[in-house]
């Protein structure tokens, strides 16, 4: 039995099409009806089969002979397909497709023909469907007036454009059509060959978007939001580019203006605390420099033992590393720090510090540690980032009054801002008030007592994190504790074995004999360093300026072994003059030193070794020596 005969598969075929077989003899009579669909099972058979199917065509078509015509083609050319209106047998008119196939014998005589009739109303009302909504589509895009929407080739010339397009750019439909997408860029933007590197970004990633200026037909500049879609055609080829550019002039001027505004703001609420800081700083360093200016005079009295002026001499020291720590503190809060920033692994920080925790907190801090698994690696300054850490543990400690317990957890954590890595550092403190709360960040703010701290602890983590691509965050309840919260970007680079922190091992020992060239304007810096630099074993000559050290550099018979400049400095800066001694002389190793540069804190010269000031003996030496050694392993 054929499996169109089977009763269940004819039930299915009756639910989903709608259609009849049939067979006519040569001169058009129906000899065969086999009606399938449920819609032609209400004509009886008996009054089909014996009579043309002439009777399913409108009276138009009847009186037309359209049926025999149809009969007289597919005889001709061996098969007939049409479609158009029939009637059905109750009298109702339906969309009909009908084929009609020439029957042959085995002899090859004409002896009459077969063929299918289905309805195609669905079909029909559907593909009308499907023209109004493509009509109503290319309405809706015509009359986007704020809206510049038009097709380009794969190429990236013009096909289609629309009046949105025309009110926007200025170019009617017909002046735009055929033109070059690099039309509407500005010159310097088509010389940087940028409107194609915009549609190979669409074609490798399928879209792209992009805000920039624009240029109207009159010259005019305007901002200009893009976005570009590939589209592609059944085999997955790109058959050419959907374009929607928005003009958001006045926003962006909007976003200007309110960005100018708050920075007015901005620096109105500076300029307001600025007085309330100048007092907490004023207080610190007027009592370091009474340290140093009374050991200083003491250091004067000849009568002073050895032990005394060693005592007197030590306090200068630590007075001045204290001072160098508050001076760090504000290029922080200002966001001025020059960070040295390496991947780092946050668990491994938190693991080699526990025991300075522990020692700084005491013994009734208890400290909980939560680290997060396959936590990722960030890229952060290892020194500012131990500093913000142990100054959070302290404010702590402060808020628990010296017991309770210190919670550090990190984890990995995505949102708006992508893929990033929290660091949490909780107490079971005091909390604090709402009202407080708002102004922790405030450099000149604190909750201590006069001549406790400048207040200066939070703020400089706050610039330290924003400095470092990130955000510091606060959460509290009063009675129930703090939360201080790093968010840090992850690194894209993998960690590697190192734990992120640097050696602090002993002091490497700069090899006596080494010729440096030292370039300081400053006459009291520079005796400093040079009497540093003498004291380990070192040939010096100095440099007053940049333009001295080329002579010098051209000068000296038996060269140098390393340059050591100061960055800031009248005329050639040392972050030029670096440069310039790359170029020439690419193998000789060049250390930087600096105060404070606003050129090296925006990132300027990180190619090149920066030893912050005030530096130390040892440290001097340590850095020397570690830029000979990397200098001479890339050579």
């Amino acid at each position: 039995m054929a499996l169109i005969d089977d009763p269940q598969v004819s039930e299915l075929l009756g639910e989903i099409s709608d259609f009849a077989i049939f067979a006519l003899d040569l001169d058009g009579v129906c000899t065969a009806w086999t009606p399938i669909s449920r819609s032609y099972q209400v004509a009886p058979v008996d009054e089909v089969v014996g009579y043309p199917l002439e009777k399913f065509y409108t009276a138009e078509d009847r009186e037309s002979g359209l049926y025999w015509e149809n009969l007289k083609t597919a005889a001709r050319e061996g098969r007939l397909d049409s479609v158009g209106l029939r009637e059905r047998w109750d009298g109702s008119e339906a969309w009909t497709r009908i084929s009609i196939v020439k029957k042959v014998d085995s002899a090859g005589d004409h002896v009459g023909y077969v063929g299918i009739v289905y309805d195609e109303t669905r079909q029909h009302d559907a593909a009308r469907a499907l023209h109004a909504s493509e009509e109503a589509f290319q309405t809706l895009i015509q009359g986007l007036h704020d809206h510049a929407i038009f097709m380009l080739s794969p190429e990236g010339y013009i096909t289609n454009w629309n009046a949105g397009a025309e009110r926007i750019i200025g170019y009617t439909a017909e002046e735009a059509i055929g033109q070059h997408m690099s039309v509407f860029h500005t010159e310097a933007e088509r010389e940087r060959g940028m409107p194609d590197q915009i549609l190979e970004q669409a074609r490798i990633a399928g879209r792209y978007f992009e805000e920039g200026w624009r240029v109207r037909r009159d010259g005019e500049r305007f901002r200009a939001e893009s976005h570009v879609q590939a589209i592609h055609d059944e085999g997955g080829s790109i058959i050419g580019f959907g374009k929607i550019t928005r003009d958001i002039t006045e926003q962006y001027e909007a976003r200007r203006h309110l960005a100018a505004t708050e920075e007015a703001l901005n620096q109105s609420e500076k300029l307001r605390s600025l007085g309330e800081l100048t007092g907490g700083i004023a207080h610190d360093f007027n009592n370091l420099l009474t340290v140093v200016r009374g050991s200083a005079e003491l250091l004067k009295n000849q009568t002073l033992s050895d032990e005394a002026k060693a005592r007197h001499i030590n306090a200068i020291v630590e007075t001045a590393d204290r001072a160098s720590e508050l001076t760090g503190q504000l290029l922080s809060f200002a966001r001025r720090q020059p960070l040295q920033p390496k991947r780092v692994d946050l668990n491994a920080v938190i693991l080699d510090m526990t025991e300075l925790l522990k020692r700084t907190l005491g013994g009734e801090v208890s400290i909980l540690k939560m680290p997060g698994a396959d936590l990722w690696p960030v890229r952060a300054d290892p020194t500012q980032l131990e500093n913000l850490i142990l100054n959070a543990a302290i404010n702590a400690r402060f808020a628990m009054e010296g017991a309770g317990t210190l919670t550090l957890a990190t984890q990995n954590v995505g949102g708006p801002n992508g893929e990033e890595v929290c660091l949490s550092i909780s107490d079971t403190g005091v909390g604090i008030a709402p009202e407080i709360l708002d102004h922790v960040f405030e450099p000149f703010f604190t909750t201590k007592g006069p001549g406790e701290g400048t207040g200066l602890g939070l703020s400089q983590a706050y610039g330290f994190a924003a400095q470092s691509g990130g955000r510091l965050e606060i959460r509290s309840e009063v009675g129930r504790g703090t939360t201080l919260s790093l968010h840090l970007p992850r690194a894209e680079a993998e960690l590697a074995s190192s734990t992120g922190r640097e050696d602090k091992g002993a002091d490497l020992d700069v090899p006596r004999g080494t010729r440096v060239l030292l370039v300081e304007d400053s006459r009291t810096v520079a005796v400093f360093a040079q009497s540093l630099l003498e004291d380990m074993g070192c040939e010096v000559v100095h440099a007053k300026c940049g333009e001295e050290a080329l002579i010098a550099l051209d000068d000296e018979p038996s060269g140098f072994d390393i340059v050591f400049s100061d960055i800031v400095m009248p005329g050639l800066s040392g972050l030029d003059l670096a440069a310039k001694v790359r170029c020439q002389k690419p193998t000789l190793p060049i250390l930087l030193a600096t105060g404070y540069s606003e050129a090296a804190a925006r990132g300027e010269g990180s190619e090149f070794p920066i030893l912050p000031k005030p530096y130390k003996r040892g440290t001097l030496s340590t850095k020397l020596r570690e830029t000979m050694d990397t200098f001479s392993k890339a050579a």
